[in-house]
């Protein structure tokens, strides 16, 4: 008998620990960065600098680590011989990914949260056109 309530508390131990690691959604899918895209229609090529530091080049897509993008976080998009472009980031919520957490039991939720994994940049996707400086 007591080996039997040890092996159960031993199931509910490991389940809890996996449950906790593996199925924080957007932990688990969203990956440890975000993806912005710059139409490739967009013109000049630019380098992309977030909050003062280089972090890729327009057009195309730039990974950028999550936690590089902070609420009001300056995306500026800087070409030689041109007007900079600048952006403000926001970060929201993703409804989808909150839904998922609660129905799974919710301590995906508060992992999300923690990680702040939960929040996507705002926006995503650029199409840009530079201006010639005078």
């Amino acid at each position: 008998m007591r080996n039997s309530v040890q092996n159960s508390f031993s199931r509910l131990f490991l389940s809890m620990v996996a449950l906790s690691i593996f199925s924080s959604c957007a932990t688990v899918l969203e990956g440890r960065s975000h993806r912005l895209v710059f139409s490739k229609e967009s013109l000049p090529k630019a380098e992309v600098i977030i909050d003062g530091e280089k972090v890729g080049e327009a057009p195309g897509a730039v990974m950028v680590p999550k936690k590089k993008i902070q609420h009001g976080s300056i995306l500026v998009l800087k070409a030689e011989g041109y007007e900079s472009q600048e952006y403000v980031l926001l970060r929201k919520q993703s409804a989808a990914y909150s839904v998922v957490d609660l129905l799974i039991g919710g301590v995906p939720l508060i992992i999300d949260y923690t990680t702040g994994n939960i929040y996507q940049p705002s926006p995503r996707r650029f199409r840009y056109e530079l201006i010639k400086q005078n």
